[in-house]
């Protein structure tokens, strides 16, 4: 099973979001801050697959995040996240090692799943 680091601190977008995943047979484990991030991305790095990273995060930012995950060696895909940045900061942190970049619906509730899914399943590399 495939293992999913989501990192937001929207409780309703966490729930949201963890419920898609499941439900499309993921594992998902959840940092509401940067600094619970780091601390299960050392605890936990061979394991997780895919970041989901929200930029906007308490602690250490997701911009700051990004980079420190692209500076070290790892299989740990990236993807950015967003509902506040604009488009082109948020297409900006391809530049700092992520592999895709998504906005956030402004509703947790209106989650459009598929594109969600589509994306994390290029990014993991299953069909």
């Amino acid at each position: 099973m495939r293992t999913i680091l989501l990192i937001d601190d929207d409780p309703l977008f966490m729930r949201e979001a963890e419920t898609m995943l499941t439900d499309a047979g993921y594992r998902v484990v959840q940092a509401c801050d940067g600094l619970r991030a780091v601390r299960l991305l050392e605890e936990m790095r061979e394991d997780i697959d895919l970041a989901i990273v929200d930029l906007s995060i308490p602690g250490v930012n997701g911009f700051e995040l990004i980079g420190c995950l692209s500076r070290r060696p790892n299989n740990i895909k990236v993807l950015a996240t967003s509902g506040v940045y604009h488009d082109h900061q948020l297409e900006s942190t391809t530049a700092l090692g992520a592999h895709a970049a998504i906005r956030k619906p402004r509703s947790p509730q209106s989650l459009p799943r598929s594109q969600w899914l589509s994306i994390v399943q290029k990014l993991i590399g299953e069909p």
